[in-house]
C-alpha cells in the first residue's frame, strides 16, 4: 500500500496566512534594520582599529629588523600610484624606510601601502578635533619619539564607542575599546 494515500489531503497557504506572514517580516525588518547597521559600523570601527595596530606593528618591526628608520605616513598611493606622504590617513597609508615628511615624494623606498578607510570613519586625535595627518616614524631601536593616540570614530553614528590605538614613547602599541569621545558633529 502506498503511504502517500493514507495520509489527508495536503494543504497549502490561505491568502491572508500569506499576508500575515509577510506583514509580520515587515515589522520584524524595519525593528532590525537600524540594529544591524550599528552592528555592522561597530565592527567597521573594530577592524580599522585593527588594520592600523598592525600597520603600527609592522612598522616597528621593519625599523628595528633592518636597523634604519621607517615611516608610516597617510598617502593617497592606492588611487594615485604615486608614493608620496601626505594627507589624512583616510585616503590609506604607507609604510617607506627612511624618515619621511608630510609633502615629500619618495622613490624605492616602499615597503608597503594599505587601502583607503571606510567613507563611514574617521581617524581623529584623542581629543576629536581633528583628523590625523602626521607622519610617524620609528627609529632603528624601535623608539617612535613620542606618546600618540589615533582613534578610529564612525562619521555616520558617532554615539558608537570609538576604538583608539594607543602608542607610548618607546613605539608600543596598544588596542583600546572607547578610550576618547568621538565628536557629535562632522570634523574638517
Amino acid at each position: 500500500m502506498n503511504r502517500m494515500s493514507q495520509r489527508g489531503p495536503h494543504r497549502g497557504l490561505t491568502l491572508v496566512e500569506l499576508l500575515l506572514v509577510v506583514a509580520l517580516l515587515s515589522v520584524l525588518l524595519l525593528v532590525a534594520v537600524p540594529g544591524f547597521q550599528a552592528v555592522q559600523q561597530r565592527l567597521a570601527i573594530r577592524a580599522e582599529a585593527g588594520r592600523l595596530f598592525m600597520a603600527l606593528n609592522l612598522a616597528r618591526s621593519e625599523a628595528v629588523s633592518r636597523n634604519q628608520p621607517v615611516t608610516l605616513c597617510p598617502s593617497d598611493y592606492a588611487r594615485s600610484g604615486v608614493v608620496r606622504c601626505g594627507g589624512d590617513y583616510r585616503r590609506g597609508w604607507v609604510l617607506l624606510r627612511g624618515v619621511h615628511t608630510a609633502g615629500t615624494a619618495a622613490r624605492d623606498v616602499l615597503l608597503r601601502a594599505w587601502a583607503p578607510m571606510s567613507p563611514t570613519l574617521h581617524l581623529l586625535d584623542r581629543a576629536g578635533a581633528r583628523h590625523v595627518v602626521a607622519p610617524i616614524s620609528f627609529m632603528p631601536d624601535g623608539t617612535a619619539g613620542r606618546n600618540r593616540t589615533l582613534m578610529v570614530c564612525s562619521h555616520r553614528l558617532p554615539a558608537l564607542a570609538s576604538w583608539s590605538v594607543i602608542m607610548n614613547v618607546v613605539g608600543r602599541a596598544r588596542l583600546m575599546r572607547a578610550w576618547g569621545e568621538c565628536p557629535r558633529e562632522a570634523v574638517v
